[in-house]
Formats: structure tokens, C-alpha cells, sequence
């Protein structure tokens, strides 16, 4: 199974590769919040590592849609 590290501001966590490569500026939904894909690196033992911010909840936030963005599933839940 292929999975990414997703550095969170709370701390890293894995999860299952998104079918689509992830890329800076890509929208995430975890637990309820909306988080911005700052950087994709690969980490030394290859394995890529994704770091994401918070998005700030404005009213523009709350007005656009959640369509579009990647839902992560945690990696240890794959089938």
C-alpha cells in the first residue's frame, strides 16, 4: 500500500495515497477542517510527506463548497 505523510499543525499523521498526486495550493478535508497543502516533499526513506495549514473559517469559507476537495482516509483503515 502506498501512503503519504501528512504534517498537520497538531503533528504528522498517515494516510492512504490520494488517487490524484497531491500539489501545493490542493484543499483537504480532515476532521471537519479545511487545511491547504503548503509543500510535497519526499523524505529521505522515499516516502512523500505533504505539509498543510489551517484555512481560517470566514465567511467566504463557509459560503464556497466542500465539492472538489480530497477526502484523506487513514492508512491503516485500507481494505
Amino acid at each position: 500500500m502506498s501512503s503519504i505523510s501528512i504534517r498537520f499543525p497538531d503533528g504528522s499523521r498517515e494516510f492512504r495515497y490520494p488517487e490524484r498526486p497531491l500539489e501545493v495550493g490542493d484543499v483537504l478535508h480532515h476532521d471537519g477542517e479545511r487545511y491547504r497543502v503548503l509543500s510535497v516533499s519526499n523524505n529521505d526513506d522515499g516516502r512523500d510527506r505533504a505539509t498543510v495549514e489551517l484555512i481560517a473559517e470566514d465567511l467566504l469559507d463557509k459560503l464556497q463548497s466542500e465539492e472538489g476537495g480530497l477526502r484523506l482516509v487513514p492508512a491503516e483503515s485500507s481494505p
